[in-house]
């Protein structure tokens, strides 16, 4: 007799510890999906779920939309022009190694934007970067003309990246890719 019972209670525990809970408030169909990769511009720490919407910004171009008239008191590089000869460096922050450089944009008017295409599509991380500026001097050593550091997913927004540090705006034009 003793075992009859515990057949029969054994399947009873069961079927009652399978049954289907209802959810009152029904709790699963308002948790929210998004991106949760810090290294998207979409990164969103208030999502319940990654679903798969992350996208990330990749180089196209980098612009300097304008930069100081004049080395203080003179113009710059007054032997050969009364404009800078341009260069660009941009390299992720404590890193010895440039991520880009540009060419020389010569003889470049300060209010007259200098655009170079970036050389490979890189892919802009949730992290510190360093630019400088420079005044590609022949001979002499370049003259520095601005720089600064930058989180490019911060100040990501609508496919460029604006930074204006000493006088100097830097455009990074991005294009919003899945991981590739």
């Amino acid at each position: 007799m003793r075992f009859k019972f515990i057949y029969i209670l054994i399947p009873a525990i069961i079927t009652i510890s399978c049954r289907k809970v209802e959810d009152p408030n029904n709790a699963r169909a308002t948790k929210a999906g998004g991106c949760l990769d810090i290294d998207s511009p979409f990164y969103n720490d208030t999502v319940d779920y990654d679903n798969q919407s992350c996208r990330y910004a990749f180089t196209e171009r980098y612009e300097i939309s304008y930069h100081p008239e004049k080395d203080g008191s003179t113009n710059w590089d007054p032997v050969v022009s009364t404009n800078a000869d341009l260069e660009l460096r941009i390299k992720e922050q404590g890193s010895s190694d440039w991520l880009f450089e540009s060419s020389t944009k010569e003889d470049q008017d300060h209010d007259v934007p200098a655009v170079w295409a970036a050389p490979e599509s890189i892919k802009l991380l949730n992290k510190n970067y360093e630019w400088e500026l420079y005044d590609a001097d022949i001979g002499t050593a370049d003259d520095f003309i601005a720089g600064g550091t930058f989180n490019p997913i911060g100040k990501a927004n609508t496919g460029e990246i604006v930074i204006i540090e000493g006088g100097t705006q830097l455009k990074i034009y991005y294009e919003l890719k899945e991981e590739i």
